[in-house]
């Protein structure tokens, strides 16, 4: 029809029928497809469902933050959520400095039945074992002393040990043994990775002459490393965390 002989108002019916067809099909699906037609209910919904995917990736640090307590004594320092202290009892030292795992087998030897877990690749295992046994310190007995040998850095020592532990019975008393000013750091990762597995996550601070200070923005680098393998399982390493 040429559109001067169009009869007023000929547009507006097609658009007309569209919607009256809509409004009927909306009316006769399901309440759920109802309230996803409208687009305000959409959009508060999405921001509902992102609002509690970052509280559950964040909520760890942000507790264990909460949790901070003055600097203790060497023996039992930084106890964090999660756990009643029961069960199994684990010891971790990160060997990059041997005195780490000397201070971690004293301590071992104050806990009868705790398993100690040696963390560090193989040459730093090599020079963790001729130092205890210089020092006379290796242990006869080695079935409650485990070598990890997984983890380039903090993050990945963490998570594997993490991962290890998942196939032991129950869960309990978890101490890192690490330097003063490695500690801040180690346990912020921790308090993401343990968040919610029922262990009680603490630190005991070792001898050691490594004091190097370290940066905030490394720890907060970690901690989204953290809750990136907490999320997802991959902690970001591109070149992956297998460093034996």
């Amino acid at each position: 029809m040429p559109e001067e002989e169009r009869p007023p108002g000929a547009d507006l019916q097609p658009r007309r029928e569209r919607v009256r067809k809509k409004n009927q099909r909306q009316r006769q699906g399901s309440w759920l497809q109802r309230l996803w037609s409208n687009r305000n209910t959409r959009l508060g919904i999405v921001a509902l469902g992102v609002s509690a995917g970052l509280a559950w990736f964040f909520a760890p640090a942000w507790l264990g933050k909460r949790a901070a307590s003055p600097r203790p004594s060497r023996e039992v320092v930084r106890t964090l959520p999660g756990g009643d202290g029961t069960g199994t009892q684990v010891i971790s030292a990160f060997i990059e400095d041997p005195w780490r795992s000397q201070s971690a087998l004293l301590l071992w030897r104050e806990r009868p039945g705790a398993l100690l877990v040696l963390q560090g690749n193989a040459e730093y295992q090599a020079i963790t074992y001729n130092h205890l046994r210089n020092r006379r310190l290796w242990p006869r007995d080695t079935s409650k002393l485990l070598r990890l040998l997984r983890g380039c850095d903090t993050v990945g020592q963490v998570t594997a040990l993490a991962q290890r532990l998942e196939t032991r019975p129950g869960q309990g008393r978890l101490t890192f043994v690490t330097a003063e000013t490695h500690m801040a750091r180690t346990l912020a990762i921790a308090r993401i990775v343990y968040a919610g597995t029922g262990w009680q996550v603490e630190g005991s601070d070792a001898q050691t002459g490594d004091l190097r200070p370290e940066s905030q923005l490394r720890l907060w680098r970690d901690q989204l490393r953290a809750s990136l393998w907490r999320l997802t399982g991959w902690d970001g390493r591109l070149d992956g965390n297998d460093c034996v």
